[in-house]
């Protein structure tokens, strides 16, 4: 995720079809019919101070689940309303941004706490545990002297130029002394507080016309620059030495490797789950300090969700004993016909998160439910698509509950695996 757009990685949108949006029309039908599709007239009803009841940590502790959210301050600077709700709502808090390696040192030795400071910061404040998203970002998000030499890019006949730089000097020589030492730091400032590492975020790849096969290795790797720097075109193990290293720093956090694009019916996601899935299932075997799995979990409404391929995936997370931690929850409305109201938008989005998380809760262990912020006007959807008003999140600008509240609730009921 970039700076301020968090899924600039992500595919390219596709237009709705027919089938789309009638399926998605029926799920709206359907869910008019529970409980679960409380409208906006709801949410409009509630004054701004009301408290849900339950809130969604609530239902989350009852399941044995820890419930939080993203947050950015530089985004959003000062915001008492969402501080409460945060403080309400959150277990865990993952600074959106501020944990990205190219925001806290843009430039060798270079550091700017801010950010980050704030995020770990508030999750104090609120009695609330941080996350660190993320160690290392195979696509993006690193500064460019983490970058690799642009002079390098036709050597290595890599057409993605977000893994090269004029100013990049990132090497097989120097990618290791640069990890460590930074890794290094980080524990100076903070600990081994954080209740999540995201210890590599995004490694897997985002498949197009253009980038497949040739941007891709035969284990589903993205060809980037750390992929290249620390052996990838010798096998998938070349992952393993990250997560052992931030083992050692850091012994009490759980360990991750955090994806997207994974639930969706369509051919590139389905081989990128089982590239996904593999990789997982062998790294579990050579003894890899990974403690569960990170899924973004950006859903797209409108599209048609895969779900007996997830529960089979799912399923066998679960067989491994490897929770799952869904990092990045939102709904993406905007494969969603245009002329729907918006009513019947959030009821869509609604039955699907439904759906996803009771898939979850019922298939496998799920130990951290965190939003990409709690309320919809913060979500990048909301500054990247303004003209949709979009409803991404549980609540609104006011602090209200949307039906993504109550679908929300309703999924964990009694529904999550214990241990």
């Amino acid at each position: 995720m970039a700076q301020t757009s968090p899924k600039s990685s992500s595919p390219n949108p596709i237009s709705v079809t027919r089938r789309d949006a009638l399926r998605a029309a029926a799920a709206a039908a359907v869910l008019a019919s529970c409980k679960a599709a409380a409208g906006p007239a709801v949410a409009e009803a509630a004054s701004v101070a009301a408290v849900p009841n339950p809130t969604l940590r609530d239902a989350c502790r009852a399941a044995g689940i820890l419930h939080g959210a993203a947050r950015d301050h530089l985004i959003e600077p000062e915001d008492p309303m969402l501080d409460t709700l945060m403080a309400r709502e959150c277990d865990v808090v993952t600074p959106e941004n501020g944990g990205k390696w190219a925001v806290f040192q843009p430039q060798e030795g270079n550091f700017d706490w801010g950010r980050f400071d704030a995020g770990v910061e508030l999750a104090r404040r609120i009695g609330a545990k941080p996350n660190w998203h993320c160690a290392l970002w195979q696509h993006m998000g690193m500064p460019d002297y983490m970058t690799l030499p642009a002079s390098r890019q036709r050597a290595l006949g890599i057409a993605e130029s977000a893994y090269f730089s004029a100013d990049g000097t990132l090497s097989e020589d120097n990618y290791w002394p640069r990890f460590t030492a930074m890794v290094a730091a980080v524990k100076r400032r903070y600990g081994d507080t954080f209740y999540r590492i995201d210890v590599m975020n995004e490694a897997f790849f985002w498949e197009t016309e253009r980038s497949h096969p040739q941007e891709q290795d035969r284990y589903g790797f993205r060809k980037g620059m750390w992929w290249v720097v620390a052996g990838g075109a010798k096998g998938p193990e070349w992952l393993d030495p990250f997560f052992h290293h931030i083992r050692k720093e850091f012994p009490s956090a759980k360990l991750v490797i955090n994806e997207f694009g994974i639930e969706i019916d369509e051919g590139w996601q389905q081989r990128k789950r089982a590239y996904f899935q593999t990789w997982l299932t062998d790294a579990v075997k050579r003894g890899v300090p990974i403690d569960g799995v990170g899924l973004q979990s950006h859903l797209m409404a409108g599209k048609p969700y895969d779900r007996e391929g997830m529960k089979g995936f799912l399923r066998a997370m679960d067989r491994m004993g490897l929770p799952i931690h869904v990092t990045e929850f939102d709904v993406n409305e905007k494969h969603l016909p245009r002329s729907w109201s918006r009513a019947e938008k959030d009821r869509a989005m609604a039955f699907l998160a439904g759906q996803y998380l009771g898939d979850i809760a019922g298939n496998a262990r799920l130990a951290e439910l965190c939003w990409w912020h709690l309320r919809s006007d913060l979500n990048y959807i909301s500054r990247e698509m303004p003209e949709l008003k979009p409803h991404p999140s549980p609540y609104d600008a006011a602090s209200r509950p949307l039906p993504l509240y109550e679908a929300s609730v309703q999924a964990l009921r009694g529904r999550n695996r214990s241990g």
